[in-house]
């Protein structure tokens, strides 16, 4: 029994000592790469939050940016289109820029002005500050430029698209092209409607139907359609008297003065006017006069 027990110990030792001599071996060829690939994770890891947290201050960089840019009533485009291309992986910055710098040339355009021109004190501009042709066309392809980037724009909102295609559409009617202004147009109240919105495509189809109000020639109604004007008595000739116009004055008819002058031009018909009541003048007391007294011839 007891040789048995004995036997039973020395084989749980051998065991025990051949899982431990395993696990030795396992750590000896496995634990350093163990080691390798658990530094790798955790490295990953802390690299990922790194540069999450990078691109969170680089976004909140370049809304501060835009901000600084629009926040002047004189928003230089060129600052905003470099705006736009130095923050381009931050997209909705980058498209906002876009869209802001191209508005800009589009208004300086409706207004006639250069970009940044200033009004005097009586709300004009001087001649150098006035747009030529030539800067016309040139402020309009590049607000056309822009408008366009943001319209064909990978993963840029819905909102942003519909934006891009109205600012599409003016450039167009400002360059006389009523066609691809038309086509601007649909393409954002498609988007628009798309989206769940359809504010800015009613905007978009009324300015569809304007535009082909602009097209379709206006038909011209007939004569008979036209109002008559109202029968004019004939002018009295030019120095012809008449019983309307004694002194032959040209377009002087004095019946229609009626009681202007308080009667002056009425004829005489022996009443008094009815005014106010005619009295006659007081009349004093006749008084004789004196006599002197006769001389008594005795004195």
């Amino acid at each position: 029994m007891d040789e048995r027990q004995g036997q039973i110990k020395d084989r749980a030792g051998l065991e025990e000592s051949r899982i431990n001599e395993e696990f030795r071996d396992f750590l000896y060829k496995w634990g350093p790469r163990i080691l390798i690939v658990v530094a790798l994770v955790a490295l990953a890891f802390s690299g990922r939050r790194f540069l999450n947290q990078k691109a969170t201050e680089r976004t909140d960089e370049a809304f501060v940016q835009l901000a600084l840019a629009t926040s002047s009533e004189s928003t230089s485009p060129d600052t905003l289109l470099a705006l736009a291309d130095q923050y381009d992986d931050v997209g909705a910055v980058s498209h906002l820029a876009r869209l802001t710098a191209a508005e800009a040339y589009l208004s300086a355009v409706r207004r006639g002005v250069v970009i940044g021109a200033q009004p005097d004190t009586i709300g004009g501009y001087p001649e150098e500050e006035l747009l030529d042709d030539e800067l016309r066309t040139s402020y309009l392809g590049q607000s056309r430029q822009a408008f366009q980037q943001v319209s064909t724009a990978q993963g840029a909102a819905d909102v942003l698209k519909v934006r891009a295609f109205m600012g599409l559409a003016a450039v167009a009617e400002a360059m006389g092209e009523l066609d691809a202004a038309r086509t601007s147009y649909k393409r954002a109240a498609e988007i628009d409607r798309g989206a769940g919105f359809g504010a800015m495509a009613e905007v978009a189809e009324a300015r569809i139907a304007s535009l082909d109000a602009l097209t379709s020639p206006a038909a011209l109604p007939a004569s008979a359609q036209l109002p008559q004007p109202d029968p004019v008595a004939p002018a009295t000739p030019e120095g012809e008297a008449d019983d309307e116009n004694p002194f032959g004055l040209p377009g002087l008819d004095f019946g229609d003065l009626g009681d202007v002058g308080g009667g002056l031009f009425d004829e005489p018909t022996g009443e008094e006017p009815t005014g106010e009541p005619a009295t006659e003048p007081a009349t004093e007391p006749a008084t004789e006069p004196a006599t002197e007294p006769t001389p008594d011839p005795g004195q």
